[in-house]
């Protein structure tokens, strides 16, 4: 599989762009502190005031700056590791408990998977955005900037409460996956010949459940950011929102907060002077993208990788002897390989 992703183009862009932003983004914290260049006025080189923010698009500032006078890009840089990391975060602790929970129970029988079945599919239908936002409204307003509690705290709240309101669906799906290997010809065997849980599980299922993990892993990351998106619109931005007088404002630079916090100026502006709001929007557009491009990379290394030929002893052996044979020979000899493993103890 690492070959068929070394040799895919599509997935090579995608990676670079992604792990290049992420390296801007961590040295912007290490050499710059997190800092944002602010210009309040722009000044000619003859001295004359020729602008004042939000400043369009230009050699100095790619993407412009806000009402505030912070670049655009800078601001996008610094807060891409947050998007990642938060979204990556989230689908890495849904993945995790949902292992820990949907093993032992498709070890168990019909009849408990089936109740569990039942109680989880009524959590599907529900609204997690409504949700989530009904559950972080109090807790993560502030109306007095001078009272917002430290960073970790709120950020451990949200983090929280996104991994718990998608751990119903990613359970309920790791548990159908689990039961139809179980029912696969070498899970049977294993259990016959006396294999443990752990064993069955540690050297027959894992293996085959890392392709699901991987593919669950990258669907949920693009579900927590469109979840993030759908809160920021309701004015509930990652880690707080501040109340002030001018409006609400959040407290880290990250893009689904960027998105909610500029669509609102984009309301009572026109779109035709105003690109506060597109420059996140089609950001947050272009990294969604991105990673359903490697979704889909992915499950096509997988696909690959599990009709690829394995060439062993036993089909050389086969081939030789049928090249061998004076029944007809001159007829085409089938040199097909194997697509299992066979055994390395056959003679």
């Amino acid at each position: 599989m690492r070959r068929v992703l070394m040799r895919d183009p599509i997935f090579l862009f995608c990676f670079v762009i992604v792990a290049g932003l992420l390296l801007m983004s961590f040295g912007n914290t290490v050499f710059r502190d997190g800092n944002v260049d602010q210009t309040l006025m722009l000044y000619s080189d003859e001295g004359r005031l020729i602008g004042i923010p939000p400043l369009e698009p230009s050699k100095y500032q790619w993407l412009g700056t806000d009402n505030a006078g912070y670049d655009l890009f800078q601001m996008l840089v610094e807060g891409f590791k947050w998007t990642v990391g938060i979204c990556a975060l989230v689908a890495f602790g849904r993945m995790v408990i949902g292992l820990l929970i949907g093993i032992p129970l498709a070890f168990r029988g019909t009849r408990l998977n089936q109740f569990f079945k039942t109680l989880l599919d009524g959590f599907l239908i529900l609204p997690i955005s409504l949700i989530a936002l009904m559950m972080l409204v109090g807790t993560l307003t502030f109306y007095d900037s001078t009272q917002v509690p430290p960073l970790w705290d709120r950020v451990k709240i949200e983090l929280i409460v996104l991994v718990v309101l998608g751990l119903p669906a990613v359970t309920l799906y790791l548990i159908t996956e689990i039961r139809q290997l179980l029912q696969q010809e070498f899970m049977i065997v294993a259990q016959t010949l006396g294999g443990s849980v752990w064993h069955r599980v540690r050297l027959h299922l894992f293996p085959h459940l890392v392709p699901t993990l991987v593919i669950v892993f990258m669907q949920q990351f693009v579900q927590t950011l469109m979840l993030l998106i759908h809160l920021s619109l309701f004015g509930i931005f990652f880690g707080g929102t501040v109340m002030l007088h001018e409006g609400i404002m959040p407290t880290v630079y990250e893009w689904s907060s960027m998105f909610g916090y500029y669509f609102r100026q984009f309301t009572a502006m026109t779109w035709m002077t105003n690109h506060l709001f597109l420059v996140p929007a089609m950001s947050l557009a272009a990294l969604i993208f991105i990673f359903n491009l490697l979704t889909s990379r992915l499950e096509r290394a997988f696909k690959l990788r599990r009709q690829e030929p394995v060439v062993t002893e036993a089909s050389l052996a086969q081939s030789e002897a049928a090249a061998a044979s004076l029944d007809s020979p001159f007829s085409l000899v089938d040199a097909s390989v194997s697509l299992k493993n066979e055994p390395d103890d056959i003679v």
